[in-house]
C-alpha cells in the first residue's frame, strides 16, 4: 500500500495556485440559478453586446476611434501662399497611403454598425428592441384594439420570446397588464427563477382584451411604492392611451424628475400616426428609448439604438466623400495634392454587408394567397358604401321636415318680409345651397341617424386599418386585372434592395394571385424586363417571378422615361413568341392595365417631359399609372461615391419630390401612395376616406347643436307640441311652404303685436293713414361658420393670405358673436324710484364686460364648444404656415413672390462671419424657390463695386441654376457697401422686377440720399424693393430697411439667431397639440402672422371664460362635471 501511495503522490502534478487574470472558459454546466446567467455572460465577453447603442457608442464610435475629418488632415502638410489679389491660399499635401488607410478604417466601422444593427433586428429585440437594467417592469397595453383576435396570438407568441430571451436573465421582474384597469402579475417585483419564469408565462397565455388603454394609471401603479426597486421600465403599446397628450406628459415630466428609471416604449404593430407619435413623445420626455416594429413589413420601422447606427454610418458616408474630394485635389477652398501611387489591395477586396437585415423566409417559396373578392379604390368603393350612397347625409335626412323661407310684399307695411314661425317649433339652419331654412328636429329621428352614422364612421375605420395592413401598406390596392410592376432599382437608395424585394415578395403573395395577368420592370440607368409580355398569372409564374426579382440589384441612375416608354409603348398583347418558356397571352378584350411605378425620387428626366409623355399615353388608352414613393433618411445629401459612381440627383426635399410625383400620377389618372421608414406618410385612398370621416363629424357636430336646441325648447315650460304632418321615413326633396296658417297649440296664443296709427282725411276726400309705431323685428342669432383653410401653402404674402383666412374673414371674432341686438344690456330711469333698473329678463342670461360695455351672453356651451373646435383648427393652420414661413430658403429670404427676380447680397467685409452660411441658403434659394416655381432670376453681388452673374434675367433651368450656384460660392468678402450703386444696377433689369436686398447693416453713402435716388428710379414702374437684415443687431440700420422696402411697397425681412429653436419649438407644438409661446419677430411676414396668432390665442381664453360662466348660471354642479370631461 505504501508503495501504490507513494505511485499516485508521484503522478500528481504540482499543486498551482489559480490566477485570476485568465479563467477558464465557463461553458455553463455550473449555472444552478436563472441569476448566475448574466454573470456567465459577463465571463464569456458578451455583456458589452447587450449595451445600449449610446452605452456601446463610447467606445466604438467614429469620434472614439479618432475618425475624423481634422485627424485626416493632421496626416498631411499645410502651406499657405500669398496670391496676387492680396489674399492667401491653403494647400494641402497628403499622401495616398494615408487616404487609402482612413478609407479601410472607415469601412471597417461601416462594417461594425451594420452588424450590430443585424444583431439587434434578430429574435425578440427586433420586435420590442433591447431591454437593459437587472430589475425590469413590463407594461403590455390589452386594450380592445391590441389584442383582437388576430393580433392576440402574435403579441403572445412575442411576448413568449422576450422572456426567453431578454427578460430571463434579469434579476427581477414585475409583469402588468393596462386595460381600462390595470392588473399585474405579482403585487412587488420577485426573483427571476425558473418557477417565477413558469407563472409569467401563464400570466402571458391568459391575457385578453380589457377594454381601452389606462396607460396614466398604469404608470402610477409602475412608479409605485411596491415598486420602488426597479431600475427599468418597459412600455409596450398597440394603441393611443386614453388620457390626453397633454395631461399624460406632464405627469410623467413630473413623477420621473429626481429617479434614475430607464423608460424604454415599444410601438407593437401600430399604423396609428397618434400611437406612433405618442411612444416617441414619451421617449422624449423621460430621457429614454423608442422602439417601433410593424410586422407588415417584418423589419423596425424606427428604433433609438437602429437611429444613432444609422448617424454614424452616415457620418462615416460624409467622411468617404471628403476622401474622394482630396482625391480629386480640392476640399473647400483648400487645393489638395496627394503624393504616391493609389493602389489598394484592401479595399479591393473588401465588402459591405446589406444596409438592412434580410427578412424572415426570404428566400423559401412564396405563400400565395387565395384569390379573394377584386378589390376596388377608394373613391370606386365610396360610390357604394359613402354616406351619401347609404342617404347618411345630414340635409337627406332633415329635408322631409325643412321648410323654406317665404318672401312676400306686405301692402300694410309697404316692404317684403319673411314668414316666421315660432322660434320653440322649429330651428333655422342655414342649408348647403346658402339659403335658410326652418327644420323641425325629430329627437328619435336623429337619435336613430347618430347610431346609423357611427356605424358608418366605424365602417370606415376598419378600412383605413385594411388599407393600413399588409401589401397594401406599401403598394396600396392593386385594383386592375392587367398589372405591370415597374421597379426603381437606382443607386440613389443604396442598401435598400432587399426592402424593395421584400415588398414586391408581399405583393406576389397577397395582391396578384386574382390578377388576370402580369409583369415586372426594373431599372436603373438600363431597363430589364422579367418578360417580353404580360403572361398569365398562375403559382408557376409568379414563383418564377420572385426568383427573378431575387437577383435583382441595385445599379446605376434613375432612368425612369426608358422604364415607362418599355411599358407604355411595348407590344405586350402581340402573339410573337417569347424567349421564355412562359405561355403567352392568346387575343383578348381590352382590359384596363395598371402600372404601379415603385421609385425613390425624381426621375432623371425633366418631371415636366415625364407627365406630358405619361398624360398623352394616358389618354388615348385604357391605362392607369399609379405612384408608390419609398423615401428615406439616404436619399438625401448623396454624393457621387454614395451612388456608385453615378451622378447625384438634383436638390429637391421629400416634399418637392413627393408634389412632384403626385402630379405625375394626376397625369396618369392614378394614385399617389406615399411611404418611408415609420409608415404610410400620404395615400389618396386613406385621403378620400378620411375626408368622408371628417364629414361626418362636420354631421355630427352640427345634428348635436341642433338637438341641444331642441332639448332646451323642450325643457321650457312654454314648449309647444307642434310637428309638421309630413315628417315620414322616406327622403323627399324639400319643397317650399305655400303658406302659413295659424298654428293650433294647447297652450295660450302669442299675444297680437300692438301697432298705433293715426287716420285723417286728403284733400280728395280719401282717408290717409300714418302709422306711428311698428313690431320691433326680431333678431337673426349668428352662427358658428364652420372654417374652410386651404391644405397647400399659396406663395404670397401674410398681408394678401390674411385677407382670406383673417379670424375677421373667417367670421370668428368672439367680440361680434356676442354683440348682437339681443345681448345689449338696458337700462331705463324709473320715476317713482328715481334710479335706472335693468331690464325684465337681464337675470336670466350671464353678463359680461366688453370694451367697456356690459353684454348678455346668449350663445349655449354646444355653439361655445364648437366655436374652440373652429378656432382650434385655425391656429393649427396658422402655425402651419408660420412653420412653412420658417423653413428651408424662406427662413433667409423670405417667399419670394414676383416672376421675375434680382437678388442683391452684401458681400462687405462685415459679411466675412457668416459668408458660408450665406453661400449655402442662397444654393437653396435657388432650388426650392426660383427653379421649383419658374421665376427668371439674375444674382447681384456688390461691396466697394457691383459684380453680377448674368447681364440678363435667366430662365431657371437646371444648368443655369448650377452655374449661379457655383458663381455664388466663388464669392469672397471685402470693402465697403455701396447699396445705392447696387440698387441702381439692379433696377437696370427690367421694368417690373423684384428686388430682393440682403444686407446687414447701413450703406457706406446717406440714407436719405438712397431713399430719394431709390424713389425716383421705381416712380412711374412696377419695381419693389424687398429688404432682408441679415444679422444685423443695429436698430437704426433695421429702421433703413424698413423704410427702403415699405416704400416701394415692399415687405421687410429679418433672419433671427432663434430660428432654429423657433422651427424646433413649433414642430414639437404641432405634434403634441402644445401652445408654444412665439418671440417678438420683425419680419413684416412673420410679425403680421404673429399677431393674428396672438388675438386668436385671446379669443380662445375669452370663449373658455364665457362658456364657464355660462355652465355655472346653468347648473354649478353640472359645470364642474364638463370642465373635467373636457
Amino acid at each position: 500500500m505504501e508503495a501504490a501511495s507513494t505511485s499516485l503522490r508521484d503522478d500528481c502534478p504540482p499543486w498551482e495556485d489559480v490566477s485570476l487574470s485568465a479563467p477558464h472558459r465557463d461553458d455553463g454546466l455550473l449555472v444552478t440559478h436563472v441569476n448566475q446567467t448574466q454573470d456567465l455572460l459577463r465571463s464569456q465577453g458578451q455583456a458589452a453586446e447587450w449595451k445600449s447603442s449610446s452605452d456601446w457608442l463610447l467606445t466604438h464610435s467614429l469620434y472614439s476611434s479618432g475618425l475624423s475629418l481634422s485627424t485626416l488632415l493632421s496626416h498631411g502638410t499645410t502651406k499657405i501662399s500669398a496670391e496676387e489679389d492680396g489674399g492667401h491660399s491653403r494647400q494641402l499635401e497628403i499622401t495616398a497611403a494615408a487616404l487609402i488607410h482612413f478609407d479601410f478604417q472607415l469601412y471597417q466601422a461601416i462594417e461594425l454598425y451594420h452588424g450590430r444593427i443585424r444583431w439587434l433586428n434578430q429574435g425578440s429585440m427586433k420586435v420590442f428592441g433591447l431591454v437593459k437594467g437587472s430589475r425590469v417592469g413590463v407594461i403590455v397595453d390589452t386594450s380592445d384594439v391590441n389584442c383582437t383576435k388576430d393580433r392576440l396570438p402574435d403579441l403572445q407568441r412575442n411576448l413568449l420570446s422576450l422572456i426567453e430571451e431578454q427578460l430571463s436573465c434579469k434579476r427581477q421582474l414585475y409583469l402588468m397588464s393596462c386595460g381600462t384597469e390595470t392588473s399585474s402579475l405579482w403585487d412587488s417585483p420577485r426573483d427571476v427563477d425558473t418557477f417565477r419564469l413558469q407563472e409569467a408565462c401563464g400570466w402571458v397565455d391568459e391575457l385578453g382584451a380589457r377594454g381601452g388603454c389606462n396607460l396614466l394609471q398604469a404608470w402610477k401603479r409602475g412608479l409605485g411604492l411596491d415598486c420602488t426597486q426597479l431600475d427599468s421600465l418597459v412600455i409596450v403599446l398597440g394603441s393611443s392611451p386614453d388620457q390626453t397628450a397633454d395631461a399624460l406628459f406632464d405627469y410623467v415630466g413630473q413623477s420621473i424628475l429626481g429617479r434614475t428609471l430607464l423608460i424604454h416604449v415599444v410601438s407593437y404593430c401600430s399604423i396609428s400616426p397618434l400611437t406612433i407619435t405618442t411612444v416617441k413623445r414619451l421617449a422624449e420626455v423621460t430621457q429614454g428609448r423608442h422602439h417601433i416594429f410593424s410586422a407588415s413589413l417584418g423589419v423596425v420601422d424606427s428604433s433609438t439604438d437602429v437611429e444613432l447606427l444609422w448617424t454614424e454610418i452616415k457620418a462615416a458616408r460624409e467622411l468617404l466623400g471628403h476622401t474622394e474630394a482630396l482625391r480629386q485635389g480640392r476640399l473647400g477652398d483648400m487645393t489638395v495634392t496627394v503624393v504616391g501611387q493609389q493602389i489598394s489591395t484592401e479595399l479591393d477586396s473588401f465588402s459591405l454587408s446589406p444596409s438592412l437585415p434580410r427578412p424572415p423566409n426570404h428566400n423559401v417559396p412564396l405563400s400565395i394567397k387565395p384569390p379573394g373578392v377584386p378589390p376596388s379604390s377608394s373613391a370606386d368603393w365610396l360610390r357604394n358604401h359613402g354616406l351619401k350612397a347609404k342617404r347618411l347625409g345630414l340635409y337627406q335626412v332633415l329635408s322631409p321636415n325643412a321648410y323654406s323661407l317665404l318672401e312676400g310684399f306686405v301692402p300694410i307695411l309697404n316692404k317684403t318680409v319673411s314668414s316666421t314661425v315660432h322660434e320653440k317649433a322649429m330651428v333655422q339652419c342655414e342649408w348647403h345651397d346658402g339659403t335658410v331654412k326652418n327644420v323641425h328636429v325629430d329627437l328619435p329621428l336623429i337619435y336613430h341617424y347618430q347610431k346609423q352614422l357611427m356605424s358608418a364612421v366605424s365602417v370606415l375605420e376598419r378600412r383605413v386599418q385594411w388599407l393600413s395592413s399588409g401589401s397594401r401598406q406599401i403598394w396600396g390596392t392593386v385594383c386592375e386585372q392587367r398589372v405591370v410592376i415597374v421597379v426603381d432599382m437606382s443607386m440613389m437608395i443604396p442598401g435598400f434592395s432587399l426592402h424593395i424585394q421584400h415588398s414586391i415578395r408581399v405583393l406576389l403573395e397577397e395582391q396578384l394571385a386574382n390578377k388576370h395577368s402580369f409583369n415586372i420592370i426594373a431599372f436603373g440607368s438600363a431597363v430589364r424586363a422579367w418578360r417580353e409580355r404580360l403572361a398569365l398569372t398562375s403559382p408557376e409564374n409568379l414563383q418564377e417571378a420572385w426568383q427573378w426579382v431575387q437577383g435583382l440589384q441595385c445599379s446605376g441612375s434613375r432612368n425612369t422615361m426608358a422604364a415607362l416608354r418599355l411599358s407604355l409603348e411595348g407590344d405586350l398583347n402581340s402573339g410573337a413568341p417569347s424567349l421564355s418558356p412562359a405561355p403567352v397571352l392568346p387575343p383578348s378584350p381590352p382590359l384596363t392595365q395598371g402600372l404601379y411605378l415603385f421609385t425613390s425620387g425624381l426621375p432623371d428626366q425633366e418631371i415636366a417631359t415625364v407627365s406630358s409623355y405619361v398624360s398623352e399615353c394616358c389618354s388615348v388608352r385604357p391605362l392607369r399609372l399609379h405612384i408608390c414613393l419609398l423615401t428615406g433618411e439616404e436619399t438625401e445629401g448623396q454624393t457621387e461615391v454614395q451612388t456608385g459612381g453615378c451622378p447625384p440627383p438634383r436638390h429637391a426635399t421629400r416634399e418637392e419630390t413627393a408634389g412632384a410625383l403626385r402630379e405625375l400620377a394626376q397625369a396618369g389618372n392614378g394614385r399617389f401612395h406615399w411611404i418611408s421608414e415609420t409608415g404610410i406618410l400620404e395615400s389618396d385612398d386613406i385621403t378620400a376616406l378620411i375626408g368622408e370621416m371628417e364629414r361626418a363629424a362636420n354631421y355630427w357636430q352640427k345634428q348635436q347643436m341642433k338637438e341641444g336646441r331642441t332639448n332646451e325648447h323642450s325643457s321650457s315650460q312654454k314648449a309647444l307640441a307642434w310637428h309638421p304632418s309630413s315628417a315620414t321615413s322616406t327622403i323627399p326633396p324639400v319643397q317650399p311652404m305655400t303658406g302659413w296658417g295659424p298654428v293650433e297649440t294647447k297652450g295660450r296664443q302669442r299675444k297680437p303685436s300692438q301697432v298705433t296709427q293715426s287716420v285723417f282725411y286728403l284733400e280728395d276726400g280719401n282717408l290717409g293713414v300714418v302709422f306711428k309705431s311698428y313690431p320691433k323685428p326680431k333678431s337673426v342669432r349668428k352662427s358658428i361658420p364652420l372654417v374652410t383653410l386651404p391644405k397647400q401653402e399659396e406663395i404670397c404674402s401674410t398681408k394678401r393670405w390674411l385677407k382670406r383666412f383673417s379670424i375677421k374673414r373667417q367670421k370668428l371674432d368672439i367680440y361680434k358673436l356676442v354683440s348682437g341686438p339681443d345681448c345689449t344690456h338696458h337700462k331705463k330711469l324709473v320715476p317713482s324710484v328715481l334710479k335706472r333698473v335693468s331690464a325684465k329678463y337681464c337675470s336670466i342670461f350671464p353678463s359680461v364686460h366688453i370694451n367697456g360695455m356690459v353684454k348678455h351672453l346668449q350663445l349655449t356651451p354646444g355653439e361655445l364648444k364648437q366655436y374652440l373646435t373652429q378656432t382650434e383648427r385655425l391656429l393649427l393652420r396658422y402655425m402651419q404656415r408660420l412653420q412653412w414661413l420658417l423653413s428651408g430658403s424662406r427662413r433667409v429670404f423670405g417667399a419670394v413672390l414676383e416672376r421675375e427676380v434680382c437678388v442683391l447680397l452684401d458681400v462687405s467685409g462685415s459679411m466675412a462671419p457668416c459668408l458660408g452660411e450665406l453661400k449655402t441658403k442662397l444654393a437653396s434659394l435657388i432650388w426650392e424657390q426660383l427653379h421649383h416655381n419658374t421665376v427668371r432670376f439674375s444674382l447681384l453681388a456688390f461691396s466697394e463695386g457691383v459684380k453680377a452673374w448674368r447681364p440678363a434675367l435667366q430662365e431657371p433651368t437646371e444648368e443655369a441654376c448650377r452655374d449661379a450656384v457655383q458663381w455664388a460660392y466663388q464669392l469672397n468678402t471685402h470693402g465697403g457697401t455701396n447699396t445705392l450703386e447696387a440698387l441702381q444696377t439692379g433696377c437696370g433689369f427690367g421694368d417690373s422686377v423684384g428686388l430682393y436686398l440682403l444686407s446687414d447693416g447701413k450703406p457706406d453713402s446717406s440714407c436719405s440720399l438712397v431713399l430719394k435716388e431709390t424713389e425716383r428710379l421705381t416712380t412711374g414702374n412696377h419695381i419693389t424693393i424687398h429688404t432682408v437684415s441679415f444679422n444685423c443687431t443695429d436698430s437704426s440700420a433695421n429702421d433703413f430697411l424698413k423704410k427702403l422696402a415699405h416704400q416701394t411697397g415692399g415687405r421687410y425681412h429679418r433672419c433671427h439667431d432663434n430660428v432654429d429653436a423657433l422651427s424646433g419649438l413649433l414642430e414639437s407644438g404641432l405634434s403634441d397639440g402644445d401652445e408654444p409661446t412665439l418671440p417678438a419677430l420683425e419680419g413684416d411676414d412673420l410679425r403680421r402672422l404673429a399677431q393674428e396668432i396672438d388675438k386668436l390665442r385671446h379669443f380662445r381664453k375669452q370663449a373658455q371664460v364665457f362658456r364657464e360662466i355660462i355652465l355655472e348660471k346653468k347648473n354649478p354642479e353640472e359645470s364642474t362635471r364638463i370642465n373635467q370631461t373636457d
